[in-house]
């Protein structure tokens, strides 16, 4: 029905794992909310810092757990494209179908590549190396509380429409 990117989408090997090792499929959504604990968790706590919440904090303390966050990223990555790879095994929808056709996983991802914009942004403008420099009680520039705003809106908005995902196949 889709041609070539159907054919490509199609990877029997994890459709054959997870219709194999029902179990799989379990893990694989352990990992991934475990991902989204460490990287919602992580840059919420950030973000938050920057907004005001717990200024005694210096923002280089928190600095520390960024690679935590970006680990969290990378295991919602790979687990999630063995949920969309192995569609077909588990609920018998084909991967290219809930590409096309789910909006709430459209939408989740237009989301993530938001927030990639966003981080982008709070790095290209200066504002990592502003805020990296914030002692405890020091007040981050408004610029940096608005790009945080943002990072809060969009990530909650990644987890609440990948909740949805499921509902949209």
């Amino acid at each position: 029905m889709f041609g070539l990117p159907e054919t490509f989408l199609q990877i029997t090997l994890v459709e054959n794992l997870i219709g194999s090792y029902r179990w799989l499929w379990s893990l694989s959504e352990i990992l991934h909310f475990t991902g989204l604990i460490l990287l919602v968790g992580i840059i919420s706590i950030y973000d938050l810092r920057l907004l005001g919440i717990g200024k005694r904090i210096p923002v280089a303390a928190l600095n520390r757990l960024l690679p935590w966050a970006v680990f969290g990223f990378c295991l919602c990555v790979l687990t999630g494209l063995l949920f969309v790879t192995g569609l077909w095994a588990n609920v018998k929808t084909h991967p290219m179908e809930a590409l096309v056709y789910d909006h709430f996983l459209q939408i989740k991802l237009a989301f993530i590549v938001f927030a990639g914009l966003n981080l982008l942004f709070m790095h290209k403008s200066g504002m990592a190396t502003a805020v990296d420099e914030l002692g405890p009680g020091d007040e981050a520039p408004a610029l940096a509380r608005v790009i945080a705003a943002s990072s809060l809106v969009l990530w909650l908005g990644v987890v609440y429409f990948g909740r949805l995902v499921p509902w949209g196949l």
